[in-house]
């Protein structure tokens, strides 16, 4: 968990505001990999390990600059065999979706990203309270 964790949050780093581990992505796609991820899950396990595996050797270079080159399809061959761009579009996809979508779904801890773009927090859909107009009109 520390690698995806780590990994988030070099895609969404904290400045003024939370970035993606405060904002509880990393959470977000540990939930989904077991519901609408599930399909995922052989690629984030390849794909983990893989960073695991590099991040460990002495001339690895920092979690930043790895994602930049997986960005490109550049990293070493012999850790992601297609330069590991499949698995930072996955990554990056799934980190986007767990820091701009819905808190209810187990990232966007207190609304930050939606703090942070002014949008106010909508209710969830069925608990809104409605003012019913008694029968025959207001009186």
């Amino acid at each position: 968990m520390r690698t995806l964790d780590a990994w988030c949050e070099a895609l969404i780093p904290a400045d003024d505001l939370p970035g993606a581990s405060w904002a509880r992505v990393p959470r977000f796609i540990d939930i989904q990999l077991t519901r609408k991820y599930r399909k995922f899950l052989p690629q984030y396990r390849q794909a983990l390990a893989a960073m695991d595996r590099w991040a460990r050797q002495p001339e690895a270079p920092d979690i930043t600059r790895r994602l930049e080159m997986m960005e490109k399809g550049e990293a070493p061959r012999g850790i992601f065999p297609d330069g590991g761009k499949a698995a930072f579009e996955m990554v990056l996809a799934h980190t986007q979706q767990g820091f701009y979508g819905s808190p209810r779904h187990g990232g966007n801890r207190d609304y930050v990203s939606w703090t942070m773009l002014g949008v106010p927090p909508m209710p969830v859909r069925g608990r809104e309270h409605y003012e019913i107009e008694p029968a025959g009109g207001r009186s």
